[in-house]
């Protein structure tokens, strides 16, 4: 059975094969090892595979000479080249839109909790783009190499793009332009959300929404489970947003849509922009139908289907209007 093994070491020669011999009389297998220097001690972490249970592993270590030990039990998949893993963790945050907190937790590997010697949960505090922090926490201590590179790579993903706007800004008027959303859009879209006056927000979700928004909100607005999101940008701030979800049943061709302007924009074209480009996304996905859904004293959304040069038929669920446009060609 495979475990992880941490360990603080005196730095001084002949340290590691004492390590080495004390395993190898306990019939553990080293796979992997990392060094994490500290002063004039080092944090030495192993993966080892043998018969033992987790106690007698951590007594093996401290008969060797090793303080501080922790075991955790591992899969066979954990031993991997720790800066080729964290490279991989970048790719799946950018390219795979997967949630950078779910991939930290992963990479530090906060599970499974059955530590030996368990001595209570250590902090680990990164800080995001905006200011906000993420708490991650663990029995096994954290290195400060750890530390380090967790804040390294929360920062990569958050800047990633932010810096580079996909219209240049104009000083007098910014032109606006609509487009699918990323995750770099993910502050600029809960900062519109805090420009949006509390009518605006229950007009697009029907319910009083939370503020400020969290993190974790605003990325799936940007990239949602199902479906498509688009932004409307203008200059380097979001000023608009709409999502787009299939229908559940795969054999259904019809979508729905939900727009969001926030009030300083509103009545200026961006409402009808979003429409116009949500109807053809979904044309994209071989949609025949779609379905936008407001409050039922929203009537700007079909003012705006209608300057899109839509004729759509409205229906009310209760206090839920359904604005249907059909799209076979």
């Amino acid at each position: 059975m495979p475990w992880r093994v941490r360990t603080t070491l005196d730095d001084r020669p002949g340290i590691l094969a004492d390590i080495a011999q004390a395993c190898g009389r306990a019939g553990l297998n080293i796979a992997s090892m990392q060094v994490f220097g500290i002063a004039d001690r080092v944090t030495d972490e192993f993966v080892v595979d043998g018969p033992l249970d987790e106690l007698a592993v951590a007594r093996v270590f401290t008969d060797a000479g090793g303080t501080d030990v922790s075991v955790t039990r591992i899969d066979d998949g954990t031993v991997v080249d720790a800066p080729t893993r964290y490279l991989e963790a970048v790719h799946q945050v950018l390219e795979e839109g997967r949630d950078v907190e779910d991939v930290l937790r992963e990479l530090l590997a906060t599970e499974p909790p059955d530590v030996a010697d368990y001595a209570g949960h250590d902090v680990l505090d990164l800080v995001r783009r905006g200011g906000t922090t993420l708490r991650i926490s663990r029995a096994v201590p954290f290195t400060p190499a750890e530390r380090s590179r967790a804040q390294a790579l929360l920062s990569l993903v958050s800047d990633a793009g932010a810096d580079l706007p996909l219209i240049a800004p104009s000083t007098t008027r910014p032109i606006p332009l609509v487009r699918e959303a990323t995750l770099a859009d993910i502050d600029a879209v809960a900062a519109m959300h805090s420009r949006c006056s509390v009518e605006t927000l229950y007009a697009r979700y029907q319910t009083p929404l939370r503020m400020p928004m969290t993190t974790r909100l605003a990325r799936r607005l940007v990239v949602p489970e199902r479906g498509v999101a688009l932004v409307a940008q203008a200059g380097l701030d979001v000023v608009g947003h709409a999502v787009l979800e299939p229908s559940e049943h795969p054999d259904n061709p019809r979508w729905t849509g939900r727009v969001l302007v926030e009030d300083a924009w509103q009545h200026r074209g961006i409402g009808t922009m979003l429409v116009r480009q949500c109807a053809g996304t979904v044309r994209e996905h071989r949609g025949d139908a779609l379905t936008f859904l407001t409050a039922g004293s929203n009537d700007s959304l079909l003012r705006s289907v209608g300057s899109a040069g839509f004729v759509a038929r409205v229906e009310r669920h209760d206090d839920v209007v359904h604005i249907t446009v059909p799209l076979r060609r």
